[in-house]
């Protein structure tokens, strides 16, 4: 099961939108993931294997052994849904 973790300042109003997207994604696609959503303050990004946040946050982030996919265009759900099978397909 892969685990994915969206991030956002709050963790409440984007990465709550981005982890309703991917999970929606994933479903889909019939792969086995759970997605949380989080504030960039109290995530443990080495807890996932996937993180999802914006170019801001993932500068912060860097420092872990989850692969990052950087999401700018919230809205853009075509996207996230090739980042995301990008990333977890390698």
């Amino acid at each position: 099961m892969i685990k994915v973790v969206t991030v956002c300042g709050a963790g409440v109003g984007s990465s709550m939108m981005m982890r309703l997207f991917a999970q929606q994604i994933l479903d889909d696609e019939k792969i086995e993931a759970t997605v949380d959503a989080s504030d960039i303050g109290s995530v443990d990004p080495n807890s996932y294997d996937v993180l999802i946040t914006t170019s801001d946050f993932a500068d912060t982030l860097r420092e872990t052994s989850a692969k990052i996919i950087r999401i700018d265009n919230m809205m853009d759900k075509a996207y996230l849904k090739e980042q995301l099978l990008q990333t977890i397909n390698g």
